[in-house]
């Protein structure tokens, strides 16, 4: 799992992959949902995002499940080396906090 592209100390892109023989069991997610903690309670950062391919349904599902909305369809958009099809997903700071039912202000 990577958390890049850090701009500002605001914004980060998060990415993960996994091998074949470990998918399935909700091990991503469960990581993933640590990695969401863990920027949001412990740095400054307010807003995570990830771009994911429109047919790896399970990578949108695992962001999907650790609080990710998908915010957008980008079409014939540049993907690491290849132009395809894919889906953009956030987070920001009040989103995480609006689902464990607090504010900011209530967390510290």
């Amino acid at each position: 799992m990577w958390v890049y592209l850090i701009e500002n100390d605001r914004m980060a892109k998060v990415a993960f992959r996994l091998s074949p023989i470990y998918q399935g069991n909700g091990l991503m997610a469960e990581a993933l949902t640590e990695v969401v903690i863990f920027c949001f309670e412990k740095t400054e950062l307010q807003r995570l995002w990830a771009d994911v391919h429109v047919l790896n349904i399970a990578s949108y599902k695992t962001l999907e499940k650790a609080g990710f909305k998908c915010e957008g369809h980008i079409r014939d958009g540049k993907m690491v080396n290849t132009y395809c099809d894919y889906y953009l997903y956030g987070m920001t700071r009040t989103d995480y906090y609006e689902t464990k039912g607090m504010t900011q202000l209530q967390n510290g």
